[in-house]
């Protein structure tokens, strides 16, 4: 393979989700290349999907980036011919980069943990011997990242939110700098003028420190107020503005995430808040004050400004030498906190199935295993903040002392004044704490870009597309139709395909076929929440995107077999913020969907709670209560999902018959055949093709897999011979 080697380090690229290994290991190698390009591009080209990305996907696109790509079966001691950076088959079910191989082992980049060197023996022990090998193309050219530099944007986030409160709180910031000053010109006047020359009065000084003191009280607590407000709005809106572009993404990217992942990243906001309230504030007050000091001390005396800015450089200088390290540490910390986080939310989820199971014992082995891979990557990098801490603890415990040899050096010469000598000491301690707020400020930034690069993975992402001026008609009657509909995850196989049926408004559409053939994924076509990948889905004749997605799906009514029942009351959750229902309203619809007896027995009726998920009810009790709720919503299409399958066959032939008087179109997905005889017309599904359709006699005169299907079902006694 023609082309240079990458000599550069390879940038390191963080994955965000589990089935992104495949788009941030290019990435890397893009960006040893000199080609920079950002995950969420990449992302988008892959198509990633649930199933993250394959080794041949990994190849297209980097070809289409203009690298030569193969992919090579390759012995573990052959490692060092092959061209560098590289991507590994790791695991059988990840990727990483290859970096280089030395002394000490193979240097490789895992988008999941970070940059680490492994023994050529635990190389040969995870690595599949699969790996693919780049270099630039004839059509190659290199690419610059984005400018815009994740500081800066929190500023303009700060300013864009509480714009008044941002700046009144940085203008008295600067003035209580300012006062600071005030305190080393009181020492050297009390010391030189009233001590040393004996004129003035200390009754003077006594007034002028008490009005100073007064002053800077005054506007100390003036800070703290404007701080704290500008926290609360910025609590509000960083908060607001995360939940409100999360909700409008596409239903995809919830597919690749974990719940505790997702609530991670609503953690990081906070850490985010409190960054731009107390660090950036004073970020921005300290380095003006730096220049300031320091243009104060030169013109006062030379020697003191070049002692102290050497002093201070000392101090940026062993931040700076942290900052990379502390930067990867701190995204495998997040990393490894949001894995732990999402193997709790899954067991608390999943309490009951696991403490019936007497699984407790596996699931809590699981959570400690995840705990100690958190607590390993946070005490690496407190161990790190410890060294950065007691080197500029040092600094900071030295540099007075070195300050006042200088100045006693200078009042013995005759050059200062013991007060002058004071008060530059103190000048210059002004310069050195600024300079070490700077240093501190610096770190916490530098840990904060992997926390806010976990919330822009969010936001950067494009929302569901709207289009706005066009809403949901007034009237809708509830005709679908599909044309010629198919659907894969990004280049993944095809789930479904040539899918063409059309159901009139009122009718009933049942759909059966086998676990995996594709039912649920053309439920959630029909919803809008997948948009097919080839063709069609109109509703009343018109193309389902035409209309406002918000305003749509408040018409349809979709109930799954696990349907979700949120923390609160019955009653919260069939009105769910629509407090203008009327009892009476919920009675009527928890009475079609055969509940009203139920609840009637609860001592407190409505009114009874229940928990997250609906734990203290039955699972027809839940499947019920979601029908209800889909009700009031007075829906053009019901699509029921196995919303039956927990009710006894008297129950559920009662609730069929009163959505039967409904009249509005009804899509049924079912595997009880006594759910489906009634429809208008039955489609069977099969490898994600319709592979039979008609009405329930035709398809038992036609002896296929609904015949077969109905004949599992009849007792023995009565199947045909």
């Amino acid at each position: 393979m023609g082309g240079r080697q990458a000599g550069a380090r390879v940038p390191f690229v963080a994955q965000m989700s589990e089935v992104e290994c495949g788009p941030a290991c290019l990435a890397m190698v893009l960006g040893a290349h000199r080609h920079r390009v950002p995950l969420r591009e990449l992302r988008a080209e892959f198509g990633v999907s649930r199933d993250g990305a394959s080794a041949r996907r990994i190849l297209e696109v980097a070809r289409a980036h203009g690298l030569e790509a193969r992919g090579l079966k390759v012995p573990p001691d052959a490692l060092g011919a092959v061209r560098k950076p590289a991507i590994a088959h790791w695991d059988d079910h990840h990727f990483v980069v290859v970096e280089g191989v030395g002394r000490k082992g193979v240097r490789v980049l895992d988008p999941g943990e970070g940059r680490a060197t492994v023994s050529p023996a635990e190389f040969r022990a995870r690595s599949s011997g699969t790996l693919l090998e780049f270099a630039p193309g004839s059509s190659f050219i290199e690419r610059r990242g984005p400018r815009d530099s994740w500081p800066l944007r929190l500023v303009r986030d700060m300013m864009r939110m509480a714009p008044r409160w941002a700046a009144l709180a940085v203008l008295l910031s600067g003035v209580v700098q300012l006062l600071a000053l005030g305190s080393a010109f009181l020492t050297k006047y009390g010391i030189d003028t009233l001590i040393g020359e004996r004129a003035g009065t200390l009754s003077g000084l006594s007034l002028t420190i008490a009005g100073f003191v007064s002053v800077y009280a005054l506007i100390g607590l003036g800070r703290a107020g404007a701080l704290l407000v500008l926290q609360h709005r910025l609590d509000g809106a960083l908060g607001d503005r995360f939940m409100t572009h999360l909700f409008r993404l596409p239903f995809g990217y919830f597919q690749a995430r974990s719940s505790g992942d997702l609530l991670a990243r609503l953690n990081s906001n906070t850490v985010i808040r409190d960054l731009l309230t107390s660090r950036m504030v004073t970020l921005v007050i300290d380095s003006v004050f730096v220049v300031g000091y320091l243009v104060l001390l030169c013109a006062v005396s030379p020697w003191y400004a070049l002692l102290a800015a050497g002093l201070g450089a000392a101090q940026i200088a062993i931040v700076l030498a942290t900052l990379r390290p502390a930067n990867a540490l701190a995204k495998r910390e997040l990393s490894a906190e949001a894995a732990t986080q999402s193997v709790a939310v899954d067991a608390l989820r999943g309490a009951e199935f696991v403490k019936s199971a007497g699984l407790v014992g596996t699931v809590l082995d699981r959570w400690r295993g995840s705990l100690g891979d958190y607590l390993r990557a946070a005490l690496r990098r407190r161990r790190l903040d410890a060294l950065t801490d007691s080197l500029t603890l040092l600094l900071q415990v030295a540099s007075p002392l070195v300050l006042l040899l200088l100045g006693v050096a200078q009042v013995r010469s005759g050059a200062l004044t013991i007060g002058s000598m004071i008060a530059l000491n103190a000048i210059a301690a002004g310069l050195l704490t600024p300079i070490a707020g700077l240093a501190t400020s610096m770190r916490y930034l530098q840990t904060i870009g992997a926390h806010l690069e976990r919330v822009h993975d969010v936001l950067d992402e494009r929302p569901e597309v709207r289009r706005p001026g066009i809403t949901a008609p007034a009237v809708v009657r509830g005709e679908i139709e599909l044309r010629g509909v198919g659907f894969r995850y990004g280049q993944g196989p095809w789930i479904l395909r040539g899918l063409t049926l059309r159901v009139p408004a009122g009718a009933k559409l049942a759909v059966v076929g086998a676990s995996g053939s594709g039912k649920t994924t053309m439920i959630r076509l029909l919803a809008g929440l997948l948009r097919p990948t080839e063709g069609t889905v109109l509703l009343d004749g018109r193309p389902i995107e035409e209309y406002d997605v918000d305003s749509l799906r408040r018409r349809f009514g979709i109930v799954t077999q696990e349907p979700h029942v949120f923390g609160g009351t019955i009653g919260s959750n069939l009105r769910l913020g629509r407090g203008d229902l009327p009892d009476e309203a919920l009675f009527e619809a928890l009475g079609r969907a055969g509940l009203l007896p139920d609840v009637r027995r609860m001592p407190m009726g409505l009114e009874t709670h229940v928990a997250e998920g609906g734990s203290a009810l039955s699972g027809g009790q839940r499947q019920r209560l979601a029908i209800a709720r889909a009700l009031l919503a007075d829906p053009a299409l019901l699509v029921l999902d196995e919303a039956t399958s927990h009710l006894d066959a008297v129950t559920e032939a009662e609730v069929a018959g009163e959505l039967s008087a409904l009249g509005c179109t009804r899509i049924v997905v079912a595997h009880r055949i006594s759910t489906i005889m009634d429809a208008d017309e039955i489609v069977v599904l099969d490898d994600g093709r319709f592979t039979e359709r008609g009405g329930h006699d035709d398809l038992m005169l036609a002896g296929g897999r609904y015949a077969a299907l109905v004949h599992r079902q009849l007792p023995a006694s009565l199947r045909p011979s």
